[in-house]
């Protein structure tokens, strides 16, 4: 069973899609997501890196996305302290401590400077596209009221049935003639008509 939509699944959206479906996305711990990174401006290459988020950071209208993966610093409330005492206190002599032996003054040619890419741990949420589960589909619904989607699902099960969505089709319609699919292809197609 298919659980989550897929990065071919975001390929297939435009540009407004995929601006919509970030502005109804409400990123949290675990969720799958997509980051965009430009690794080369010249020639407008990214590096597309599919994540877990294990942290959501809210800093005004920012919202940075931590890769679960990100490296933990132990005890970095001391290490922070101790650097932030060494600044004031003006312990640093960078001229001994940092002196990495380089004359400023020389003049560098282009070919000694090599870039190395390492993949980040931290992403703008702007520069991110969730890959949507079965349930976040729903919510995604919900918090939309249906009113917008041609959409129902009914299920029952002895004694205990639930209905989701908009009771407005009909039923009666509804034939052998449908291909058979995945559930979360089925959301995936109802979303994309909402973006």
């Amino acid at each position: 069973m298919k659980r989550y939509i897929t990065k071919e699944d975001i390929d297939s959206l435009t540009e407004s899609q995929k601006a919509s479906l970030r502005d109804l996305w409400l990123p949290e711990k675990y969720d799958l997501a997509i980051a965009y990174v430009c690794i080369n401006a010249e020639t407008d290459e990214y590096d597309e890196i599919e994540f877990v988020v294990g942290d959501v950071i809210l800093e005004g209208n920012h919202i940075t996305l931590v890769d679960i993966r990100h490296p933990e610093i132990g005890n970095s409330t001391d290490a922070v302290n101790s650097i932030d005492e060494n600044v004031i206190n003006n312990d640093l002599d960078f001229d001994e401590e940092y002196n990495t032996g380089l004359d400023f003054d020389e003049e560098f040619d282009d070919g000694d400077f090599e870039f190395t890419y390492e993949r980040p741990t931290t992403f703008s949420k702007k520069d991110c596209l969730p890959l949507l589960s079965i349930a976040q589909m729903l919510e995604i619904f919900e918090r939309r009221n249906y009113r917008d989607a041609n959409f129902y699902i009914f299920a029952t099960s002895d004694e205990k049935a639930c209905e989701i969505g908009n009771n407005n089709i009909s039923l009666e319609n509804y034939g052998n003639n449908a291909e058979s699919s995945e559930l979360c292809d089925v959301l995936w197609e109802k979303l994309k008509s909402l973006l």
